[in-house]
């Protein structure tokens, strides 16, 4: 199972947050910046954030399954 840490990078002035997220796996490392709207808590912050990376996610696998030829 993948390894997911959030780092707050930055906060902008029209509202957004940065964050970086790292996800180790068995395949390698990779880190994706990721911007948000604030949410307000510091928890909802990081649940807006995982589930905007998981849409992102399920989209590259898609896409990258599509490329490959595995439909």
């Amino acid at each position: 199972m993948a390894n997911v840490e959030l780092t707050k990078v930055e906060q902008r002035r029209n509202g957004q947050l940065l964050f970086s997220v790292r996800v180790q796996t068995t395949a390698g490392r990779m880190e994706l910046p990721t911007a948000i709207e604030d949410q307000g808590s510091s928890a909802l912050n990081e649940a807006a954030v995982l589930r905007s990376t998981l849409t992102f996610a399920e989209e590259l696998a898609a896409t990258v399954r599509s490329k490959l030829g595995g439909g």
